[in-house]
This record gives structure tokens, C-alpha cells and sequence, in this order.
């Protein structure tokens, strides 16, 4: 809240430069209006220096004097300037409420311009890491430990080699590019295409595991089929 005095100071401050007089209904508008818009006497000075320093810019002809919604609109408009810099991170061990009260609490707080806006930079110094960083650290991540090269090597997937990395021999399918059956693409690439990917790597076209699931897979929709199918598959062989 500002006070009766503290506006009668802020238009004695705007009398020093534009000459006007001050009464009481003056400074009762002013209180009314500035305390509606919940306007610290701090914001409203600087709002006052700011609009005098733009007035000076302007030829005489195009100057006027202050009103409280010219303080209003300069005072609001550096609070959220000054907001949109906010940055809160938070700390590991805050609950959600305690975390909402700090993050309001630091919102106003840069708003007010008690304090700086938090660029995200920290300076190396000397000594142990700062505990509220080590939380943060141990919150977010595991430390990587030391593994030499050759360990590295063994425990690396091996690299996996895609059908997509040659032309398909089937639908000449270019490049990175899908194959095609029936002008549409297959959401799985022609067999053809899938071994010669494997031979270009110099890898095997089937492991022992793939070449044993695929002859139980034969095997079992071979004992599914009826007589008359059974029958029918021997004649197409023939």
C-alpha cells in the first residue's frame, strides 16, 4: 500500500518538473488510483523517472504530464520484463506445495526487484561442490564410472545392418527407401533385399535359432493342414 505521504512526495517529484500544482483531491486520486493497481511507491518512482526521461526525448509540442495510468502502464509492463527472466529449478528434496510457495515467493520477489534475474551461470570456485548441487546431481543421474577400451569394445551392441541400406533387387526400391508390392508400400522389405543387406555386411543370412524356429513354424502349419489340403500342396509341387 502506499501511503497518503508517499504520493504527496511522487507528485511533489513530478510538480519539480512539469510545473503543475498539487491539491488534495490530486493527491487522493493518485492514492486510489495506484493503490487499485497494487503499485509500490518504488515502482511508481521509477515509472515517474521513466516517463519524464521518455517526455525529454519529444519535441515541446508533443509532452504532457503524468497521470497515475501512465505510471500504472510503465510499472507493470518493467514487472513482467523483469518476470520473464524467471528461472527456478527447483530442489530435490521440496515437496509440490513447497515448491509452488518458492517458485511464488521468487516470482514476486523479481518482480518487486529485490532481486536479479538467475541467467543459469555458476562460477567455479574453490573448495567441496555446493550440497544443494550435489542433491541435483544425485536426483538427476548416476555417475559414469571408468571403462577402458577394450571393455568398451566387448560390451557394445552390435551394429545392426537394415534392409533399407541397399537397393531392393525385387521392387528396385532406391535407397532409404520402402519397398513396394501392388504400387504401395510393405511394411516389411522383400526377402531378397534383406539377404543381400546381410551379404553386403558380410554377416550370415540366418543364425542356427532363426533357421530352427523357422523349420518348427513349417513343421507345425504342416500338421495343422486337412487331407484335402495336404493334397493340394502335393499336387502344386508336383
Amino acid at each position: 500500500m502506499i501511503s497518503y505521504e508517499e504520493v504527496s512526495h511522487l507528485l511533489g517529484l513530478a510538480a519539480a518538473r512539469d510545473q503543475r500544482t498539487v491539491g488534495r483531491a490530486d493527491i487522493a486520486a493518485w492514492h486510489a488510483d495506484l493503490n487499485a493497481a497494487s503499485v509500490s511507491i518504488d515502482d511508481a518512482t521509477q515509472a515517474l523517472n521513466a516517463f519524464y526521461q521518455e517526455m525529454a526525448s519529444r519535441r515541446p509540442e508533443d509532452r504532457f504530464r503524468a497521470t497515475p495510468v501512465d505510471l500504472i502502464d510503465i510499472a507493470k509492463r518493467a514487472r513482467r520484463e523483469r518476470v520473464a527472466n524467471l528461472r527456478y529449478d527447483g530442489d530435490p528434496d521440496e515437496t509440490p506445495q513447497q515448491y509452488l510457495a518458492n517458485l511464488r515467493a521468487r516470482t514476486k520477489a523479481l518482480a518487486d526487484g529485490n532481486i536479479t534475474a538467475d541467467t543459469g551461470l555458476r562460477a567455479l570456485g574453490p573448495g567441496t561442490p555446493d550440497p544443494r548441487l550435489a542433491r541435483q546431481l544425485a536426483a538427476v543421474g548416476t555417475d559414469i564410472r571408468n571403462m577402458s577400451t577394450d571393455e568398451a569394445t566387448t560390451t557394445r551392441r552390435p551394429t545392426r545392418v537394415g534392409p533399407l541400406t541397399i537397393t531392393c533387387p525385387t521392387c528396385q526400391a532406391p535407397l532409404g527407401k520402402h519397398c513396394r508390392s501392388n504400387g504401395r508400400n510393405r511394411t516389411v522389405p522383400h526377402a531378397a533385399r534383406r539377404r543381400a543387406a546381410r551379404d553386403a555386411a558380410g554377416q550370415p543370412r540366418e543364425d542356427d535359432e532363426q533357421i530352427a524356429a523357422r523349420k518348427a513354424a513349417s513343421a507345425a502349419a504342416l500338421a495343422r493342414l486337412t487331407p484335402e489340403q495336404r493334397q493340394q500342396l502335393d499336387d502344386m509341387n508336383q
